[in-house]
């Protein structure tokens, strides 16, 4: 005869639940590794496992799910916090130019044709700091080109690209431009000084006005010059700061119109075959007797493309400026 089983024969011994102890790798791996990602990871995997052992009373391992969990959340935090404090020190090509070894020598002045010497000294180095939308995430820094309209007792008014002070901003955007930024203007005679975006067009063009002192309103902003219409193969010129070259010229031909509809409008596009850059964006372009033909807005991507750049005419901008300004009431 077979003797019947006890109930302590038949006893169930818990398990560790196999989501718990892995979770808890994973988490620890985030440390080293990508956080975010892994952090993620090790939270829903925690979290499926610290539910299943409260449901089941065979599964044990709550410690190392919560452990997990924990763990994965702190990963998430840190690395949030890490990417934060490295990306702001990540070097882009047109980032802060000034401080680049290979500075642009004032003294070349006297070595360019007086036309080309007037376009050069009119260039600007723009060098913007714009708080990124997370405030702990530290700022973003770019720089650009702009091109001075005017100046009155030591202030000046330039005209630049909204996309050089506003890097958020897409087109036909409307309205102020984005979390302030931190804008410092450097001119071809060494002069330093602080500006704000004082003018963006309401219509929603890549467009901007910068100025320097209290009064931008006693400035005269020019007349677009209509007396000299573009042709296609006209040479041309433009004025930069390309990839931190300050004060670069370069050389080409108009290649082509077009035309954009913006706001109730159209805008009027150059199309050349001049050498643009990322930093040459707010700069000039010029006949070869150094008027002021547009603003230097975009390139096409050089992976598509070689030798298409765009600019604004200035005709387009110096209608806008007035239309905005009879609006207000303001006198342009």
């Amino acid at each position: 005869m077979i003797a019947p089983r006890s109930d302590q024969s038949l006893s169930i011994v818990p398990r560790r639940h196999p989501l718990a102890l892995t979770s808890f790798i994973i988490a620890v791996a985030g440390i080293p590794f990508f956080g975010l990602l892994t952090g993620m990871v090790a939270v829903f995997l925690g979290g499926v496992a610290l539910g299943q052992i409260s449901a089941d009373p065979l599964f044990r391992g709550r410690r190392w799910a919560v452990a997990a969990i924990v763990l994965g959340i702190a990963d998430m935090a840190l690395w949030v916090v890490a990417i934060g404090i490295l990306l702001p020190r990540v070097t882009r090509p047109e980032e802060y130019a000034v401080k680049q070894s290979m500075v642009y020598s004032f003294k070349a002045a006297p070595h360019a044709p007086e036309k080309m010497r007037r376009a050069l000294e009119s260039n600007v180095l723009v060098a913007v700091e714009t708080p990124r939308r997370i405030a702990f995430l530290g700022s973003e820094k770019s720089s650009g080109s702009g091109v001075i309209l005017g100046s009155r007792d030591g202030a000046f008014l330039i005209l630049t690209n909204r996309h050089v002070v506003d890097p958020h901003h897409v087109a036909d955007e409307v309205g102020s431009v984005g979390p302030r930024p931190v804008i410092r203007t450097y001119f071809y005679d060494g002069v330093e000084m602080d500006a704000y975006t004082w003018w963006v067009d309401p219509e929603g063009a890549d467009l901007a006005v910068l100025a320097t002192g209290k009064d931008p309103e006693s400035i005269p902003v020019p007349d677009a010059d209509n007396r000299h219409q573009a042709q296609i193969g006209e040479k041309v010129f433009t004025v930069g700061n390309p990839v931190g070259l300050t004060w670069t010229y370069t050389e080409g031909v108009i290649s082509g119109f077009r035309e954009i509809g913006q706001g109730p409008g159209r805008l009027q596009i150059l199309q050349t075959q001049t050498p643009i850059n990322q930093g040459n964006s707010g700069g000039g372009l010029y006949t070869m007797d150094g008027t002021l033909l547009g603003i230097v807005s975009w390139t096409k991507a050089k992976a598509d493309a070689e030798g298409i750049s765009f600019a604004i005419t200035y005709q387009d901008f110096a209608e806008r400026f007035k239309r905005s300004q009879a609006r207000v009431g303001q006198k342009p």
